[in-house]
């Protein structure tokens, strides 16, 4: 799998950033994040205690 952005036309046209080995007229899918994606919360919480098991002098992780 490969991850490429897209930008919106309209709200049925896509224009890929790069080409894909897709014939006209292929079927594709696509993700697109909801505002109330509900692993929203769970990566948060995942990104903040992962930031606490490092020592206060590892302020390179600060910005994670």
């Amino acid at each position: 799998m490969r991850l490429i952005s897209a930008k919106i036309i309209d709200k049925t046209h896509l224009e890929l950033s790069q080409p894909i080995a897709a014939e006209p007229g292929a079927t594709i899918e696509i993700s697109i994040p909801d505002d109330a994606d509900e692993m929203r919360d769970w990566r948060e919480l995942a990104r903040h205690n992962a930031l606490t098991a490092y020592a206060d002098e590892d302020s390179v992780y600060d910005e994670l």
